[in-house]
């Protein structure tokens, strides 16, 4: 009975991964084929719309801009949860109120916030900003980014730190010498997951995001609105590729600490 239950467990588990990679896989011919319309399978192969896409100025600045953004959030983010992470390191736990408040956007819908966002910073004049877009990707992608932060100084032992201040570094020599090179694969992780999710986030370009020069996402939904060619799908499969490349090293990240958490443990 146990083995019926693995097998009928891993027949929905594989069913489930070809549901959700269905769109990824579909993406890729459908935007190369030879028709002005997106169709699937194609009839014949091209590359025109990648060079179309390519050579688009409006196309590379939007990609240029949501590259930009996504690396600063990655970049704040992880910052803001080593930050945690030294607390919890220092102190023992992190006080309950402010879990509860990192982790307070997984549990509200993308458009309440971003139309609360909308409306609370309108009249400073940030709307329209990559700086505000910034801060709105980094309040998204804190919870998770800090989830595996903390886990990863949970493995550090706090007397480390203690040793450390006793032989005469100060802390910014032991945080930068001796803590971050032991979670270096959690940083890396953490910043693979902040970038992925401003990477892919549409809600909050559309509302309080840049408007002459957009992020790809939100260029992506004006452009259908209007038009559909190939053209999208192409954009569609570059942004797919992008993002399974950092599904890819996140993976092979998470594997590699799997194994180093093991010879410590061993």
């Amino acid at each position: 009975m146990t083995r019926v239950l693995k097998i009928a467990g891993g027949i929905y588990t594989l069913l489930v991964v070809l549901f959700l990679l269905l769109p990824a896989i579909a993406v890729l011919p459908a935007s190369m084929g030879g028709s002005e319309f997106i169709e699937f399978p194609p009839k014949d192969l091209t590359m025109r719309w990648y060079e179309e896409v390519v050579n688009d100025s409006n196309w590379i600045a939007s990609a240029g801009l949501s590259l930009r953004i996504a690396l600063l959030t990655a970049l704040v983010t992880t910052v803001m949860a080593v930050m945690f992470g030294i607390v919890q390191l220092r102190y023992g736990r992190i006080p309950r109120w402010a879990l509860l408040t990192i982790l307070l956007p997984l549990w509200t819908p993308h458009v309440v916030l971003a139309s609360g966002v909308f409306a609370a910073f309108l009249p400073t004049g940030l709307v329209g900003t990559e700086t505000l877009l910034v801060l709105a990707n980094t309040a998204m992608a804190l919870p998770l980014s800090t989830t595996l932060i903390l886990g990863s100084f949970a493995t550090i032992d706090p007397a480390l730190w203690t040793a450390a201040a006793s032989l005469g570094a100060r802390p910014s020599t032991i945080l930068r010498t001796v803590m971050l090179p032991l979670v270096a694969l959690g940083l890396a992780m953490s910043a693979i997951l902040a970038f992925q999710s401003a990477w892919d986030e549409t809600t909050f370009a559309l509302f309080i995001g840049p408007v002459l020069t957009p992020v790809l996402s939100a260029r992506m939904y004006a452009y259908v609105s209007q038009t559909v060619s190939p053209a999208i799908a192409a954009v569609s499969a570059i942004i797919t590729a992008v993002t399974l490349i950092c599904a890819l090293v996140f993976a092979f990240l998470q594997a590699r600490q799997r194994r180093r958490r093991s010879m410590i443990e061993s």
